[in-house]
């Protein structure tokens, strides 16, 4: 597309009619890939190819989730996380438990714990004669991602959690200098252990560590061997460890230890005593920063908390997966967007189960860029050439282009916006399901190459 375009950029002639083409599917089968494109500003369709039959959408599932969370929530929401207590406090001593009420807050770091625990220390509090006990009422159940058994412990499968914290993720940060090669946990979670066999490398680039490393994960045990260069002084690589509540209170634990504290007993599960009384609050980021983090990086664990947040504001039954999908369907119905193709099951899209159009997710998009959260929607997804997960992929085309991208192993999907230079705005959803899928990645980009420039030579 890209010399074209320049092309007519340099001859004044953007907007100008253009003879139409046939479809060129750039080597897909005519089954294998379904597609929808709309200019924004304006009616009828640009093309459509197999747009109503419902197909896998991967990571760009996140978009419906996050249209009907700026619709549902607004732009001003705020996760909430509180540590309360009925005990009373005597001498910096709290003689009882506190209790976290955590209400899935996708973003809570460690950082963001320990802002909680500086402030138990500024009511005076220095002890805690009592257990540490995780309130986990606000999810009644976690929406499922089937079918993934092989990638058990990655990242990406991390699920959500009321008490989510730091992604569910500690930090290996490897040092060599003049004491040798060494590795650090962070945070120091005191249920697990970290042994280390390193030896000294030679002074070639790092890179990444794990190329020089082998890290082993099992239960609470962490154990690193492997050679490290010197320039890998300062590196730091993830590890999963421990489950939700394990991580949770053994965070809790070694940050309140950080700041001169002392307790609790244990970590235990159980809920807030309704004459709690407030001790620590921390609010979230507004939801467009949250929105903004998911869908540039693809954040699954943080798409599904968001899912389940809209299953507990709405609230209608006890069953927050449940109330989740109500209220997804509930912002189709009520913005008149047919809901026969759709088939949900955690709302980000790693899932093997869930199911969108080509076309539903079109009229998703028209209405949201027609909306009043329109900036804070678009704001959110990947810039061409730039930032996320299109950093390195149409480098020609350039930050006009704003897409979601979805991958999963018969999946490759884009759905977003491209914006002439006019101003004229065009939505479009381009979804392959196939076998052949992961090795047709630049196949997908042509075609989306394909649509822009039918739209740029379309007259305003």
């Amino acid at each position: 597309m890209t010399r074209w375009i320049r092309q007519l950029l340099a001859l004044g002639m953007l907007g100008a009619a253009l003879p139409a083409c046939a479809l060129d599917l750039h080597g897909f089968k005519p089954d294998e890939i379904a597609l929808w494109a709309a200019p924004v500003e304006g009616r009828g369709v640009l093309t459509s190819h197999r747009a109503d039959v419902p197909v896998n959408p991967a990571s760009t599932m996140k978009l419906l989730t996050s249209w009907a969370a700026l619709n549902r929530l607004g732009p001003t929401y705020r996760w909430k996380t509180d540590l309360v207590s009925a005990a009373p406090l005597e001498n910096g001593v709290l003689k009882g438990d506190v209790y976290w009420l955590g209400r899935g807050d996708p973003r809570f770091s460690n950082a963001n714990l320990q802002q909680l625990l500086r402030e138990l220390r500024r009511r005076g509090i220095q002890q805690i004669d009592g257990r540490l006990v995780l309130d986990r009422q606000a999810f009644s159940r976690i929406a499922s991602a089937e079918k993934f058994g092989g990638d058990d412990g990655k990242t990406f499968m991390v699920d959500p959690d009321t008490q989510l914290t730091q992604l569910k993720v500690a930090w290996l940060h490897f040092y060599h200098d003049d004491n040798g090669p060494r590795v650090a946990l962070d945070p120091a979670l005191p249920g697990v252990t970290l042994s280390a066999n390193l030896q000294p490398g030679g002074q070639g680039a790092c890179g990444d560590v794990r190329q020089h490393v082998h890290i082993h994960e099992a239960d609470n045990q962490i154990r690193v061997s492997g050679t490290l260069p010197r320039r890998c002084d300062g590196q730091q690589a993830f590890v999963n460890v421990l489950d939700h509540v394990g991580y949770a209170g053994q965070a809790f634990t070694a940050l309140w230890h950080e700041l001169g504290g002392q307790g609790p007993r244990e970590v235990t599960v159980g809920p807030a005593p309704s004459n709690a009384r407030l001790l620590a609050s921390f609010e979230s980021e507004p939801l467009p920063v949250e929105l903004a983090e998911m869908n540039k990086y693809s954040n699954n664990t943080m798409a599904r908390a968001l899912y389940l947040t809209l299953g507990r504001e709405d609230g209608h039954s006890p069953d927050t997966v449940a109330n989740a999908e109500y209220a997804v369907r509930r912002t189709l119905a009520e913005n008149h967007i047919s809901d026969e193709p759709l088939v949900l099951e955690n709302g980000a899209g790693l899932s093997r189960r869930e199911r969108v159009s080509a076309h539903m997710l079109g009229e998703v998009l028209l209405n949201s860029a027609r909306g009043p959260y329109a900036g804070e929607f678009i704001a959110s997804l990947p810039i061409a050439s730039t930032d996320g997960t299109l950093k390195k992929r149409f480098k020609d085309v350039g930050p006009r282009l704003r897409l979601k991208t979805g991958t999963l192993s018969n999946v490759k999907a884009l759905a977003g916006y491209w914006q002439a230079p006019d101003g004229r705005r065009l939505a479009l959803v381009a979804i392959v399901n196939s076998p052949r899928a992961l090795a047709m990645g630049k196949a997908l980009d042509q075609v989306v190459d394909d649509v822009i420039e039918r739209f740029a030579s379309a007259a305003p």
